[in-house]
């Protein structure tokens, strides 16, 4: 995934004019600033977790932890005398920047879920999801005197169920079979690129210092 800025628009002709008339390893120069001056708005938003509108990304469906981790370092600007390209260093990155970017829906099955995450450890401690889960569906175990039932606490289930019996319980609970494939929609989350606002920062400010700079040299 990658995207090119457009800025002619917002610099007038005659500041165009002079930016085509630039030798072409200055006019270079000049899209590489563009490039990573937008390289620096998009990992802002990253860090606020804020869309190109300014508006906070939908939150996860669980837990708090930030979205899109790391993802920042992996940004790269590629620039030559006529464009500058703001893209990842690898297509694994690219294919998440852009599910997020755009907003997709993900196609899993069992067999993809083992290759990304590895076969699940039936035998481990069941997990706080699946605890919640258990809880959302009113499972009940015995009270300690025998009479009576009660749901139990989160760290009763992860302290006294495994993860394959957790999952059992919860699909005998649900009349589910275990699905082979299932879809995840995910909403877009925009980061990469410029507003208004930016674009006339770099038309205005950019430019026209790094023209007058060019043309003291």
């Amino acid at each position: 995934m990658s995207v090119r800025i457009d800025i002619a628009g917002q610099v007038g002709v005659k500041k165009m004019l002079k930016v085509l008339q630039l030798p072409p390893a200055k006019r270079k120069r000049l899209l590489a600033q563009v490039g990573r001056k937008v390289r620096v708005f998009s990992r802002k938003r990253l860090r606020q977790q804020r869309g190109i509108d300014g508006q906070p990304w939908e939150a996860r469906k669980s837990g708090n932890r930030k979205m899109l981790r790391g993802i920042s370092k992996r940004m790269q600007v590629k620039t030559d005398p006529e464009k500058t390209v703001i893209g990842f260093k690898d297509g694994m990155t690219a294919g998440i920047a852009y599910q997020h970017q755009h907003g997709v829906t993900e196609h899993w099955t069992a067999d993809k879920a083992e290759q990304v995450y590895g076969q699940p450890d039936y035998d481990a401690p069941a997990t706080r999801k699946q605890a919640k889960a258990l809880r959302e569906e009113g499972y009940k175990v015995r009270r300690g005197s025998g009479r009576g039932w009660r749901r139990p606490s989160l760290k009763w289930v992860t302290e006294n169920m495994t993860v394959g019996q957790a999952g059992i319980i919860l699909r005998s609970m649900r009349d589910a079979e275990p699905s082979a494939s299932w879809k995840i929609p995910l909403p877009a989350r925009t980061f990469l690129g410029v507003n208004l606002t930016e674009i006339r920062e770099l038309a205005t400010t950019l430019i026209d210092e790094t023209l007058e700079r060019f043309q003291r040299a």
